[in-house]
């Protein structure tokens, strides 16, 4: 399942940058909206103290392990 990060990404990955306004959104090539979804929401959650971000609409990327 995509996973949401504060900061940059690792260098050793590979990224798509996007940026609205003051804020870069990375994001792996392979991220796709689920099926009959047109778009990718990255929302921000509030409780007390709390906060976080949510990803809705985004398919799972499932990654084999290389055999060797």
């Amino acid at each position: 399942m995509p996973r949401l990060l504060a900061g940059p990404p690792d260098e050793s990955c590979q990224y798509l940058v996007s940026e609205k306004g003051s804020v870069k959104i990375f994001y792996p090539a392979r991220l796709m909206a689920k099926p009959f979804e047109d778009q990718i929401r990255i929302r921000l959650k509030k409780f007390l103290f709390f906060k976080w971000l949510e990803l809705e609409g985004a398919r799972a990327i499932v990654f084999a392990p290389a055999e060797e």
